[in-house]
C-alpha cells in the first residue's frame, strides 16, 4: 500500500456547535458557523465549539492529534495521539470539541497533524 498524507489544498475547515456520528456513516453537523469569526454575546450561550477538518489526499495508517493555542500562544487543548487508516480517495473527518465559554478575544491557531505534519487553521473570535 503506498502511504501518503492528506494535503492542507483541497481539505475544508468549518466551526460549528456539533458533530454527530449516525447510522450508515453519516454524520449531523449541527449549527455551523458562515465564517471563521464567532461573536460572543452576552445574551447568546455557545456551550461548545467544534473545529472540523475534512481532510483530503492521505493513504495508509498515520498518527493523528489536534492541538489548539490561544491568542496568547498558550496550547489549550492538546488530543492524544490516534492511529489511523486513511483511505485512498476517502475523506477522513478530524475535529476538536473547544468549550466555548472559556473562549477569549483574538486568533486561535488549530493544528490538525498527520504524523507531525500539520494542517493549520485559525478563527478569530471577537465581543459584539
Amino acid at each position: 500500500m503506498n502511504k501518503s498524507l492528506p494535503k492542507s489544498d483541497g481539505s475544508s475547515f468549518f466551526l460549528c456547535e456539533d458533530v454527530r456520528e449516525e447510522v450508515n456513516n453519516k454524520l449531523s453537523i449541527i449549527g455551523v458557523f458562515q465564517n471563521d469569526n464567532i461573536v460572543l454575546q452576552k445574551e447568546i450561550v455557545i456551550p461548545a465549539l467544534m473545529a472540523v477538518l475534512f481532510a483530503r489526499g492521505g493513504e495508509g495508517s498515520c498518527e493523528t492529534r489536534v492541538s489548539l493555542t490561544d491568542p496568547k500562544g498558550q496550547t489549550v487543548i492538546e488530543s492524544p495521539k490516534r492511529t489511523v487508516v486513511l483511505e485512498k480517495d476517502a475523506i477522513y473527518l478530524a475535529a476538536v470539541r473547544v468549550l466555548a465559554p472559556e473562549l477569549i478575544v483574538g486568533r486561535y491557531t488549530i493544528n490538525f497533524f498527520f504524523d507531525d505534519v500539520p494542517i493549520q487553521r485559525t478563527f478569530e473570535v471577537k465581543k459584539a
